[in-house]
């Protein structure tokens, strides 16, 4: 009853005051399209990974801007062996500074996670650190304090299933994420492009009892997996602090992320008796990029890159590097730990508002050999994507005036 009471108190001033608007908005709904095609060349061809072309992502979707005060988001991913559902949710903004969403969505945790999407970061695919340790997209309940000049804080309060699996609930309890940072110049949302400093910092936890399931796994950026994890069941706990600063051209990410998963074994087959509490696994990451807009405006966070109009060539040219280290389960009696050193380095043309060009090089160190290969000490990968999307403009705040011509 109290939980009612709380949702329509939130809900109902903001369609009250936004009907006053509704009549001299007009609704408009926008298709969300995203595509990447890939050529890669592996060291380890066949075994991390099929050299050759290929097409690495294909988004569809849809954004529908219904009043200034609702926006719904559907979009799902076609170029896997069937299609995913990535977003399925609706938010509603009771005021410039409030954001509520329901639905499916990115969970908060992870500055390189949440607040870009991967097709649009300095170098191509998200962070080793952050694909392994990120809660992902869940389907739940999400509270946002969006920050402004005046009060520069942003926090994130989520529940959800915390499964990874949007389309049900694989967990004995929900997951519960919380985010906190302090947003300082370029860094605000709609952030005048042409400021010289920029500063975001903060942390997240994400809180969960998980059912048997992998625990935290670090993947190639192809994808391939290295270190097979031990099943997790019970609590599981991951932390993480993350910088973003913005010096002119220059824009440095540095995050670093903790995590503990419980176990426990079941000797009888009887989901009724207790089962046998096993060590706990512990598993750790850092990670540090640095990018450089050579040609092109500043980048602002979460936006595409684009020209300044002064470069000598079209659209912006952007170059980034790449250094991580993580450490997996270790902590354990029965469990052999393992770990990688990567580095990464691309070029990036975003060379209109809706194409880009890029150029790649991931190197990854093993601490553990992976199973397919046992005296593999570390691989590469080079990748040449070709990268295009369909440009979207950002919702209008509740107090937006008419429509967008």
């Amino acid at each position: 009853m109290r939980s009612s009471l709380l949702a329509a108190s939130l809900i109902v001033p903001c369609v009250l005051s936004g009907a006053r608007a509704a009549s001299a908005f007009e609704p408009e709904v926008y298709p969300l399209l995203v595509g990447e095609v890939d050529a890669k060349l592996h060291s380890a061809s066949r075994v991390e990974g099929e050299d050759g072309f290929s097409v690495t992502r294909l988004r569809l979707g849809a954004r529908a801007q219904l009043a200034p005060w609702f926006v719904a988001v559907g979009q799902a991913e076609w170029a896997l062996e069937k299609p995913v559902l990535l977003d399925a949710y609706a938010s509603l903004r009771p005021s410039d500074s409030w954001e509520i969403s329901m639905g499916a969505r990115k969970t908060p945790l992870f500055a390189s996670a949440r607040d870009d999407v991967v097709w649009m970061l300095p170098v191509p695919e998200r962070p080793m650190v952050t694909r392994a340790f990120w809660p992902s997209r869940d389907v739940g309940l999400e509270v946002h304090h969006l920050p402004s000049p005046r009060l520069p804080i942003e926090v994130w309060v989520r529940g959800g299933n915390g499964s990874g699996n949007i389309l049900g609930n694989d967990n004995s309890d929900f997951a519960i994420d919380a985010r906190l940072d302090a947003v300082f110049g370029r860094a605000l949302p709609d952030a005048d492009p042409t400021q010289l400093l920029g500063l975001r910092v903060g942390g997240g936890v994400h809180a969960e009892s998980a059912e048997d399931r992998p625990g935290v796994r670090a993947t190639t950026a192809d994808g391939f997996i290295f270190y097979r994890p031990q099943t997790v069941y019970g609590p599981r706990r991951i932390m993480e602090a993350h910088v973003v600063g913005m010096v002119g051209p220059v824009k440095a990410t540095a995050e670093i992320t903790f995590a503990r998963e419980s176990r426990a074994r079941d000797t009888d087959g009887n989901p009724e008796t207790p089962r046998v509490d096993q060590d706990p696994v512990f598993s750790s990451g850092a990670m540090l990029e640095v990018a450089w807009m050579a040609v092109g405006a500043w980048r602002t966070l979460g936006t595409w890159p684009t020209a300044s109009g002064t470069g000598i060539l079209p659209g912006a040219l952007e170059v980034a590097g790449r250094l991580e280290r993580i450490d997996l389960a270790y902590g354990a009696r029965d469990v052999t730990p393992g770990g990688a050193t990567a580095a990464s380095a691309a070029v990036r043309w975003w060379a209109t508002p809706f194409a880009a060009l890029s150029a790649a090089l991931y190197w990854t160190g093993y601490d553990v050999p992976p199973i397919e290969s046992p005296d593999a000490t570390d691989s590469w990968l080079g990748l040449v994507r070709a990268t295009f999307h369909m440009p979207v403009p950002r919702p209008q705040p509740p107090g937006a005036r008419g429509s967008r011509k």
